[in-house]
């Protein structure tokens, strides 16, 4: 009896076999590629909602402070008593008005224009107080607002006056934490900051700064020396830095912060190649920092009150409200995925229509034009805006 043994398949088989094993490779590789996608949209929709929440926490953070000027915030008619000529206060030093803006107007424009920004473009400085700090306006994204906010610093302990200033005999002397020493102060010898109490206020310039040793294991002495000098632009006219009255040992010396946000190209890279829009800040005399990547456009909207009830009932842009009735500060900001995650939507643009392509002031960004193979613009990010409205507290 002979018995048949099957060596190998048949060409049937391995046809079957091969088609079957085709099937299943391509449907785990396409399940991958599902996967795949969806993780890259969701990891990219998380990214702009904490994009934006970042943005709109560091901005809303400030709004707040805007204005605060301690005891001097209510002041019915609030009056410096500053340098010989008011006008000459820096820009990051200037308190006059807690809240400035700068609307987007047009391709490249914008309304107040942005010549009286701290700038340094190259080597050249304007309206800089240190130089080298300045914003270079070239990179401000056109379409998008600018935002500027002023205040004295907050401090959890205000820093008083050691003796009133005409026992001083010109100089300021203030007791600060022994911990933190001069930098309780909040800024240096150079720098100009503001001596106030709750009927009057005089911003000077700080020409010397002198930590002087104290009984006291808890506090120490900071004798800051200001300027009379007649050369000096930024000079007081008042031994005691008062025009009426004096200073006494109730008033507070207070650094002065000014923020100023904007839209530019940010630091770094996407993956394929291009530069992310990102949101910056320049606090004070320190160079602008960049805060947030993804966020490419910055829309401010101001809150005011036309009935005197002190409820905004209109909400205008920057150049149409007079900052000091400003009650409440709507902010927008569109952040996106950084990224290509496939987003099939249109290109959004600071311009307000799709399709125009993000520009600056000296040329086009790269990596943020129509996309020339897609006649809708399409670049794959996915975009989102966010509003919130803050109230000023000042």
């Amino acid at each position: 009896m002979h018995h048949s043994l099957q060596r190998g398949l048949s060409l049937v088989e391995l046809m079957i076999s091969l088609t079957v094993g085709s099937v299943i490779t391509a449907g785990i590789v396409q399940l991958f590629s599902a996967n795949s996608d969806t993780h890259r949209v969701m990891m990219g929709q998380s990214r702009i909602q904490e994009s934006a929440r970042f943005a709109l926490d560091f901005i809303g953070r400030d709004i707040y402070k805007a204005g605060y000027l301690g005891c001097f915030s209510n002041a019915p008619t609030p009056v410096f008593f500053t340098a010989a000529n008011g006008n000459n206060i820096p820009y990051e030093f200037d308190l006059r008005s807690g809240l400035g803006g700068h609307d987007a107007s047009g391709v490249g424009l914008w309304a107040p224009n942005l010549t009286g920004l701290p700038t340094t473009i190259g080597a050249t400085n304007t309206n800089v107080f240190v130089a080298g700090t300045g914003i270079n306006t070239n990179n401000i994204v056109s379409g998008t607002d600018v935002l500027v906010i002023r205040n004295t610093l907050q401090q959890d302990s205000e820093i008083r006056l050691a003796q009133n200033m005409l026992t001083s005999r010109g100089d300021i002397s203030v007791l600060v934490d022994q911990n933190r020493g001069l930098a309780a102060l909040g800024f240096s010898q150079g720098d100009l900051a503001m001596i106030h109490d709750c009927e009057k206020a005089t911003i000077f310039h700080a020409t010397g700064v002198t930590l002087v040793a104290t009984p006291d294991p808890l506090t120490e002495q900071v004798d800051i020396a200001h300027s009379l000098d007649p050369t000096d632009a930024w000079r007081n006219s008042f031994l005691t830095l008062a025009q009426r009255n004096t200073f006494e040992d109730d008033a507070n010396v207070s650094a002065i912060e000014t923020h100023i946000y904007f839209i530019a190209p940010g630091t770094g890279e996407n993956r394929s190649g291009d530069v992310p829009l990102s949101l910056w800040k320049k606090s004070g005399t320190t160079a602008p920092v960049e805060l947030v990547e993804g966020i490419e456009n910055l829309q401010i909207l101001y809150g005011v009150s036309t009935d005197g009830n002190g409820t905004p009932n209109q909400y205008l842009p920057a150049n149409q409200v007079v900052m000091n009735n400003v009650v409440t500060v709507r902010v927008t900001v569109i952040a996106n995925t950084i990224d290509d995650v496939g987003g099939s939507s249109a290109t959004t643009h600071g311009c307000g229509i799709q399709n125009c392509a993000y520009t600056l002031v000296g040329g086009a960004l790269a990596g943020y034009n129509d996309n020339p193979n897609d006649a809708n613009g399409r670049d794959g990010l996915i975009r989102r805006a966010f509003t919130q409205t803050f109230m000023l507290r000042n």
